[in-house]
């Protein structure tokens, strides 16, 4: 590590424009990259686990057909559906629908319209022969009428078109379901296009009478990111706006005198006017009834014109009028650029990485900003320290990388291992995330010790060499407000360190308690903007309406035997007994599963009582050798039966069955939802437990299902990450302080504190009820990423102090002023950079912005009172035992 840090501080020192030339060709050629590595067209993927359920999902798709269903929620002003106004439009949809465009789409089957309504039973009286309504009261009574002429395994599915306030006695409910059967595409493009087409025919029969229809379904959610690339946007310059702010109050040379005082203030006026003009469109969209709502709709061009013109009057004014401002706004805007350098660094990797980008890496850049001005803060201080103390510029810049740099390598590292642990989930958008945080980190720590130092050592080399470098004012140390009070907390470590340390264990306990009622929870629709209308709609629809999902099981093998077919009929059997699965009971006494699938379809044609009886299909069933139980001999043959069923019926067959007899799907109606997916999955595979016994494979599959195993999956991942995280941060500080200090013990020491934040963070999200997710998911990684260089940054500059001040009380008191000050600045930048997230339309940003943001100002408490006191006690204990004080020397270094 010094070899490198001393590497970077000579090639600043003899060539820093071959530094910043090398530095910005790379910058450009990844800048190229850069501009290419856009959103992906299917979000959902990047969420969704390497699982055999995923598998079996693109199979099921892929073999059966698929089909697209968009829902139409309809509503009535008079707060009733069932009436002459909602069947005239949900007659004028279905006009509308097939006399246009989207009427090619449609896909409609020999026994189901494409088109179905929350009035069905009104529909099928009249197809009955019923006169047409001509009114609410003649409605009614059609449509309890028609409900009792439907089929009875029909009815439970027609039912769940009426909200959940619906009562049968009197016909009325306040909403209805419609649902549209289109056709599909494995194209994300096409996927979207037909969406938008079905979406744009329904929008277009608009208001009929006192009732609207609003269409829905997952693929319009999805068929454009531009919302959700908006979003980020407004929060990246939100951020930046923010944090430009504090980097200037951060980096002020003091003012001299009244005029360069009031020109100070002035110039901070106007950037809080500018960040204020950033952040106020989110709040209007959070909180419309305290903003005006046309705040909430200005365009991003216009607010990042508005707000940067404020910043460019305040930087123009500084830099025109005092040469201490001048430099405050140079060091400033250095920071900001370099920053800006990493981010191209990172995005052009992505590029060259992953091609696309999942909506998790669009944030990265918010939480590259962050986190980079930590290395700048720390860099620039410490340059400015040794400037102020007599220093030439090339000493200074060469004490400022030696000191701080081998400090910043650790974090650097550690922070990167933080978050490489997410590049073994097996969730894609959390490794990626994981491996282009790590990227960008190492970009952020190489531009900061090299192209800063770079620019800074041929700014100030020449102000030097002409007797116009001012120092004054530059020092970080006692006469800062920041470092004053971060100073001040030194008593506790000084007087009350094993207090503090209790309390600390304690609270830590606490959070370990807390943790253990974490939730979990995920779903596609949490990355909607809230501000969405679609949102609202999947909202009210999941709230108000029993509307069954599909949850399918994949069955694959050779489904020709006897055996197979035995083994497929007692797993069908075996279905009704699984909780959540819908389920019919005949007159006769049978229970059956509701849904879709080859036994469903054969028990219909070859029940001599049913309506659909066929008795050639029939015949030939006794020929293969089915009895009663629908069963045959083992050794038997179902071949000419299948071929008889595709022969009566290609379509219906060939959603159930391949054509080649190896795969079928049985689509069974279920109530889970997201809550009970997990226990719903392992209720069908275990009834379909005999298809392993027939030599064949059966995998339970839905969107639901998929969405509990990204939530397992992070939970499973998440302990291993973390443990594996905190061995390498261990590990590597151990090492470093074992051949820097011969003190080995610094390194668990160092390491304590972070374990105990991730503890107290996770406790506070617990008690917080803020669940478990994949956005969430990366705050340990997060945690340990900020914390393990704030508690490397205490640690480093306790044992440097050591060396000046034998006194550990003296040596503690100017850790916290030098390192504690700068570690406040830092952590104030990156709570109010992450804290803008808050300020989103997205839930999970909304409480990872959070939750990181309190998790900083953990890692800081920690930093300057937990990791104080352990070393305070540490301290005192090898001083009584009469050992040699641990000190790094810098002089000596140097």
């Amino acid at each position: 590590m010094k070899t490198l840090v001393r590497s970077m501080s000579a090639a600043v020192r003899k060539a820093p424009w071959i530094v910043i030339a090398v530095i910005l060709v790379a910058s450009f050629v990844l800048g190229g990259f850069a501009s290419q590595f856009g959103p992906a067209e299917d979000q959902n993927e990047s969420f969704a686990p390497d699982a055999p359920e995923l598998t079996a999902s693109s199979e099921i798709g892929a073999t059966f057909g698929s089909v697209s269903r968009m829902q139409v929620l309809v509503t009535s002003s008079t707060g009733d559906v069932i009436t002459l106004d909602a069947l005239e439009a949900s007659m004028a949809l279905e006009q509308t629908l097939r006399s246009s465009e989207a009427g090619d789409l449609l896909v409609d089957t020999p026994t189901q319209s494409a088109i179905m309504s929350h009035l069905l039973p009104v529909q099928y009286a009249i197809a009955a022969g019923a006169p047409m309504p001509t009114s609410d009261a003649e409605v009614k009574q059609l449509y309890l009428a028609g409900l009792e002429q439907l089929p009875e395994q029909f009815r439970p599915f027609v039912v769940s078109l009426l909200s959940d306030d619906a009562d049968l006695t009197t016909a009325t409910a306040e909403m209805g379901l419609g649902a549209i059967t289109y056709e599909s595409s494995d194209d994300f493009d096409v996927l979207a296009e037909n969406a938008l087409i079905m979406a744009d025919a329904v929008e277009t029969v608009g208001e009929v009478g006192t009732v609207t229809q609003e269409p829905f379904n997952v693929d319009l959610i999805f068929s454009s990111t531009e919302d959700f690339e908006l979003e980020v946007g407004r929060l990246l310059i939100a951020a930046a706006m923010i944090i430009l702010l504090v980097l200037a109050i951060i980096f002020m040379v003091r003012p001299q005198g009244s005029r360069e005082r009031a020109l100070y203030w002035l110039g901070i006026a106007l950037m809080i006017f500018g960040a204020g003009i950033a952040v106020v469109p989110g709040l209007a969209n959070i909180f419309p009834d305290i903003f005006p709502e046309a705040w909430g709709d200005w365009s991003l061009g216009s607010v990042v014109m508005a707000a940067m013109a404020f910043y460019v009057v305040a930087f123009l004014l500084w830099s025109l009028t005092s040469r201490r401002l001048r430099r405050t706004t140079a060091d400033t805007l250095l920071t900001f650029l370099t920053i800006g350098l990493a981010i191209q660094w990172m995005m052009g990797y992505g590029f060259l990485r992953f091609e696309d980008q999942s909506q998790m890496a669009q944030i990265l850049p918010i939480l590259l900003i962050g986190l980079g001005v930590d290395y700048s803060i720390h860099m620039t201080t410490r340059y400015r320290q040794e400037l102020s103390a007599g220093n030439s510029v090339d000493d200074s810049i060469s004490r400022a990388i030696r000191t701080v740099g081998v400090a910043l390598v650790l974090a650097t590292l550690a922070t990167a291992v933080g978050f490489l642990t997410n590049v073994t989930s097996d969730i894609p958008a959390l490794a990626e995330f994981g491996e282009l945080a790590a990227v960008g980190i190492i970009a952020s720590f190489i531009l900061m010790l090299t192209f800063v130092p770079a620019v800074r050592e041929l700014l100030d080399r020449r102000a030097e060499k002409h007797d116009r470098l001012d120092t004054s004012g530059m020092d970080a140390g006692d006469g800062r407000l920041l470092p004053r009070i971060i100073g001040s907390f030194s008593v506790l470590p000084r007087k009350f360190a094993v207090g503090t340390v209790v309390v600390a264990i304690v609270l830590a306990g606490l959070g370990a308690f807390s943790m253990t009622n974490l939730s979990t929870a995920f779903s596609f629709l949490d990355f909607v903007p809230t501000t969405s209308p679609l949102r609202d709609t999947a909202v009210t629809v999941d709230d108000r309406f029993d509307f069954p999902e599909t949850t399918s099981v994949l069955v694959k093998g050779d489904l020709t035997t006897g055996a197979a077919w035995n083994a497929m009929n007692e797993s069908f059997v075996n279905s009704v007994d699984v909780e959540d699965v819908e389920v019919i009971e005949l007159e006769s006494g049978a229970t059956y599963p509701l849904g879709n699938s080859i036994m469903s379809l054969l028990n219909g044609w070859l029940n001599p009582a049913g309506p659909e009886f066929d008795a050639d299909l029939f015949n030939i069933a006794l020929e293969v050798g089915f009895t009663q139980q629908r069963t045959v001999p083992e050794d038997g043959d179902v071949t000419p039966l299948y071929d008889a069923a595709y022969a009566k019926d290609p379509i219906q067959m060939a959603a159930v069955m391949s054509e080649d007899y190896t795969a079928t799907v049985f689509n069974f109606d279920t109530t889970a939802g997201e809550s009970g997916a997990g226990d719903l999955a392992d209720g069908l595979n275990e009834a379909f437990a005999p298809m392993a016994d027939a030599g064949a494979s059966a995998v339970t599959t839905s969107n639901a299902i998929i969405n509990d195993l990204v939530v397992q999956s992070l939970s499973d991942s998440q302990v291993s990450s973390l443990m594996l995280t905190l061995a390498a941060a261990l590990l590597l500080l151990v090492i470093n302080f074992l051949f820097e200090a011969r003190r080995p013990m610094l390194g668990v020491i160092t390491t304590l504190p972070v374990a105990i934040v991730v503890v107290w963070t996770f406790g506070i999200m617990a008690a917080l009820g803020i669940p478990f997710g994949p956005v969430t998911a990366t705050i340990s990684a997060l945690a340990i990423g900020i914390g393990i260089p704030y508690m490397i940054h205490v640690t480093h500059r306790f044992l440097e102090e050591r060396a000046e001040h034998p006194d550990t009380d003296d040596a503690m008191h100017h850790t916290l002023v030098h390192t504690g000050g700068a570690l406040a600045g830092s952590a104030v930048t990156t709570i109010l950079g992450f804290g803008i997230l808050v300020t989103s339309t997205t839930i999970p940003f909304r409480q990872f912005g959070f939750v990181t943001a309190y998790t900083i100002l953990l890692a800081l408490i920690a930093a300057v009172l937990v990791l104080p006191s352990m070393l305070s006690i540490w301290s005192r204990w090898h001083l009584r035992r009469g050992d040699t004080p641990a000190v790094i020397d810098v002089d000596e270094e140097l």
